[in-house]
């Protein structure tokens, strides 16, 4: 076969490829806050947005991820990459750090004109696209911040666990996960994506084994549809 149409089918299945790995979470929007003052190294005061991506922000400067960062590194959060638009202008927006995004090419001023705002989040290894807007931001010392940003659509949120005061430890899980306050039944477990994985004939009772599956965000769904979610390490 000609090198030059070998090259060309090359190309073409490459942006095959990168097209369908391409990711927008359109789903519910759920909220985030951190108050001033806030321990950054509490899983509460982190939004884990997958295994990746874990955003927060310490007492003053700006945000990054403490998953992969101990504290603000001048940039923004390693791993992310930030535009100001919705998801529905992605072809439009010029994505950069979080810093040169809310600072040196903001729009509105600076980063203390964040708020109302619509930013669009670009988590980079696992190739997600979501909205973002914040709902406040302390400057000048605190390290309080707020935000509403979507999620994936495959699955929805909503407040099952608090509502029906389900508990899910440890989480992160590793071995195993512990649910109580549920009732038997058949739980389905789909990955970040979407993907069902597998099928659990939860018992009520005893530990589900999380020791078969890879590290990363999942989904527990329930037969009345709602969804529990845990990370596995």
């Amino acid at each position: 076969m000609d090198k030059k149409i070998t090259l060309a089918l090359s190309l073409t299945l490459f942006f095959i490829i990168v097209i369908h790995s391409q990711t927008i979470w359109d789903g519910p929007t759920i909220t985030f806050s951190k108050s001033d003052g806030a321990d950054w190294t509490l899983e509460a005061n982190q939004d884990r947005m997958t295994p990746n991506v874990w955003l927060t922000r310490a007492d003053e400067q700006g945000q990054f991820n403490i998953k992969v960062q101990s504290s603000y590194s001048g940039g923004g959060p390693t791993d992310t990459e930030w535009g100001w638009g919705t998801t529905a202008d992605i072809g439009s927006i010029t994505f950069r750090t979080w810093k040169s995004t809310t600072k040196d090419n903001n729009p509105y001023g600076d980063h203390t004109n964040l708020v109302g705002h619509p930013l669009v989040v670009h988590l980079i290894s696992e190739d997600i696209y979501l909205d973002l807007t914040y709902n406040s931001w302390t400057d000048g010392g605190g390290g309080g911040f707020s935000y509403t940003r979507s999620t994936d659509s495959g699955l929805g949120v909503d407040d099952f666990e608090l509502a029906n005061k389900v508990k899910v430890y440890p989480n992160p899980a590793n071995d195993y996960l512990v649910i109580e306050n549920l009732n038997p039944q058949k739980l389905k477990v789909f990955n970040m994506l979407g993907k069902f994985i597998m099928e659990i004939d939860y018992k009520g009772n005893g530990n589900i084994n999380t020791s078969i599956l890879p590290n990363g965000l999942y989904f527990l769904t329930t037969e009345n549809k709602n969804t529990i979610k845990f990370i596995k390490i």
